[in-house]
């Protein structure tokens, strides 16, 4: 047997080698230990920093060391995408293994312009494009130089350049010069009730007075459904009222078409063949004549409701309505979205104190400005933190839930047996064979 063929003095020699290395191999063993964060990325193949060092592109696995007190940190780089990082406090547990997940969103390409006029009503293009009644807000505008041009009858043009941002909202506030040295515009129409246009601006309904207009020749066109349009040149006199009075004749076959667009709720901006004709205005319609008989396209919007859309086909000297009845937008330009997602999923997500469903999912109309936040699972630590949301905008929230001390599922080897146990097991063995010789 074993005993036999060791003396006592090795046999006490091998109890101290193995007191020794019970000692020492754990001490060795933690020495090395470490833990793991598998990086993958939507779309695959970003370069992933942790810690500022580069570790490799999506999908990687990144050692770090276990049970480290230091906080690590994660960005995910890929050109054309947003830069994405995350800061994960809690530890790692040895041979554990933390999963990343990080969704890229493509690098904003456009802006907002927040467009407004003192007074408010004025026309607003952007490079000369269709118009909007001042306050309005442009979205989608691609990044760059844009030419704002405001107009409003009885003041000066007001024309700036504006730079657009990548994912921001630029402000331009119109302080309109009112003309000096202008006379004033007396226009009625029988039958009343008739758009004025004067120089090609909407003036309003007949019978109207027009003010602060330069001095010196204007066009002056009246237009009603059902009638012939009139068009007189009028001479403008520095601070004398010009009486405008226009008897309207019934419409003929070579006069061409009309449509009449009433939009529920009215204020709607209305275009004809991409060309602006005006607003909707309550208990009156827009009535747009002389119009080429044939198909033509109405475009109709309004702030904080769908487009509108439809073609129209116009017969020489009849009316044709137009009724639309606007929907909701599902993401009012004063609010954006906001994309919430957790490691694990399935967590509440709370936005000013209000649940809004668990994750994954999207949380509609969230209004511009600052929003508190929480994300709660049970078994983990509740996330606290703040956004911000500018009109428009699709933000996205990741965050990684910590349970305890540790995040992820730890892998661990088979437990050291006690040195004490090895030694008490030896010794025994020992005493039975002292005893046996």
């Amino acid at each position: 047997m074993m005993w036999e063929i060791l003396p006592l003095e090795r046999f006490a020699c091998l109890l101290v080698l193995i007191f020794i290395f019970s000692i020492l191999a754990p001490v060795s063993a933690g020495q090395t230990q470490m833990g793991y964060f598998e990086v993958k990325s939507n779309p695959q193949g970003a370069d992933v920093i942790v810690n500022g060092a580069f570790a490799g592109e999506t999908p990687v696995i990144v050692p770090v060391t276990a049970m480290s007190p230091n906080a690590t940190v994660i960005r995910v780089m890929m050109q054309g995408f947003q830069i994405w990082e995350q800061t994960y406090n809690q530890s790692v547990q040895p041979g554990g293994i933390v999963p990343v997940m990080a969704v890229l969103a493509p690098v904003a390409t456009t802006g907002s312009l927040k467009v407004s006029s003192s007074p408010s009503g004025a026309m607003v293009t952007v490079d000369n494009g269709n118009g909007q009644m001042a306050p309005w807000t442009y979205t989608n505008l691609p990044t760059g130089t844009h030419l704002v041009s405001l107009v409003m009858m009885g003041y000066e043009p007001f024309v700036r350049t504006v730079e657009i941002h990548p994912g921001e909202t630029t402000e331009l506030s119109a302080s309109m010069t009112i003309r000096t040295g202008s006379g004033t515009l007396e226009i009625s129409s029988d039958p009343g009730g008739a758009m004025a246009y004067v120089d090609g601006v909407y003036a309003g309904t007949t019978n109207l007075v027009v003010g602060n207009i330069p001095p010196g020749r204007h066009e002056v066109r009246i237009s009603r459904a059902g009638n012939d349009d009139y068009v007189e040149w009028v001479s403008v006199q520095n601070q004398v009222t010009t009486p405008v009075h226009i008897s309207l004749k019934p419409a003929t076959g070579a006069s061409g078409g009309f449509v009449v667009v009433t939009t529920e709720p009215p204020g709607a901006s209305v275009f004809l063949d991409d060309e602006y004709k005006g607003l909707t205005e309550t208990g009156r319609p827009l009535e747009i004549s002389n119009l080429t008989p044939g198909s033509h396209r109405i475009y109709v919007t309004s702030k904080n409701y769908e487009d509108f859309e439809v073609m129209v086909m116009v017969t020489a000297g009849a009316i044709t309505p137009v009724t639309v009845q606007m929907d909701p937008s599902p993401m009012p330009q004063a609010c954006g979205l906001v994309m919430v997602s957790s490691d694990p999923a399935g967590a509440d997500i709370t936005v000013d104190g209000h649940l809004k469903g668990t994750t994954p999912a999207t949380v509609e109309t969230v209004c511009s400005g600052k929003h508190t936040y929480s994300i709660k699972l049970d078994g983990y630590q509740e996330y606290n933190s703040s956004f911000e949301v500018i009109p428009g905008q699709v933000l996205q929230i990741n965050t990684v839930l910590a349970s305890g001390t540790m995040t992820g599922t730890p892998r661990q080897g088979a437990p050291w047996p006690s040195p004490l146990l090895i030694i008490g097991i030896l010794a025994g063995v020992g005493y039975f064979y002292h005893r046996k010789t």
